[in-house]
């Protein structure tokens, strides 16, 4: 485990630091003590008022041979995190990790302790919703690889077959409300959060190449079967939290997948 010098990163905060600054942490894998010889140093710097060009919300910089990874945040858009089930999944356990290098004002520490008592009762029924609402707007993705498939199209299903799965690991991710320290735990995560050797696991891993693929199959043609499969486990896990008018949507292009043979 690799730790930061205090003289490294108060010379951080004196880059950072101007009249719109609220304050800045350290985030990531140094601020959990597990920075390596591999980790960029994740900065949050919270300001008061956001450049316009997005280009200058988010930038890399190699300082002292760290790669040191810097974003501009407010304090209104963490808190918004905080009550969207989809981002708090990622913002909670951030949060709860971040050191506070500067904090004018105290608010950043108000921010923490938000984090620390927000509990996913709270989020579950919208939870709930963006699960269901996110799992019905996968059906297009189903159908466009229903199509790649017919038309032996590599590219249209494999495209289709990125966002698919991504989408539905969020989706049963953000349902059962785990909460996800690292993006290096995320599909560990997915998987544990439907069952280590459940046929949700078993399709997801085939889907994005973890398990080999029987051999008597075009590479592409066994992913995009796994796709569709890996659809229809999801929509069997959360049947009975779909809202009407999505379980419809969800329901019939189960039905579509079954009619094509997969």
């Amino acid at each position: 485990m690799n730790t930061l010098t205090d003289s490294f990163l108060q010379s951080l905060i004196a880059q950072l630091e101007d009249e719109n600054t609220i304050g800045v942490t350290l985030t990531g894998s140094y601020a959990r003590g597990e920075g390596g010889r591999y980790s960029d140093v994740d900065i949050h710097h919270y300001i008061r008022k956001i450049p316009a060009k997005v280009t200058e919300t988010y930038f890399l910089r190699y300082i002292n041979d760290y790669l040191v990874s810097i974003t501009l945040i407010t304090l209104e858009a963490e808190n918004v995190c905080l009550r969207d089930p989809q981002k708090a999944i990622w913002a909670v356990p951030g949060l709860r990790h971040e050191h506070i290098l500067l904090d004018k004002d105290g608010s950043i520490a108000a921010l923490i302790e938000s984090a620390s008592k927000t509990t996913w009762e709270q989020l579950q029924t919208d939870a709930d919703d963006y699960a269901s609402w996110n799992l019905s707007g996968c059906a297009e993705e189903i159908h466009k690889i229903l199509a790649g498939l017919e038309q032996r199209d590599e590219s249209k299903t494999l495209y289709a077959l990125w966002g698919l799965t991504r989408g539905l690991a969020d989706t049963l991710l953000v349902q059962r409300g785990i909460l996800i320290p690292t993006e290096n735990a995320y599909i560990d995560l997915a998987q544990a959060a439907a069952g280590w050797t459940s046929d949700w696991t078993h399709q997801f891993r085939l889907a994005i190449g973890l398990d080999p693929l029987p051999s008597q199959k075009s590479a592409f043609i066994g992913y995009g079967v796994a796709g569709l499969r890996l659809f229809c486990e999801t929509a069997r896990l959360l049947q009975n939290i779909l809202l009407p008018e999505d379980a419809a949507v969800v329901n019939r292009t189960v039905g579509i997948i079954a009619e094509a043979g997969y």
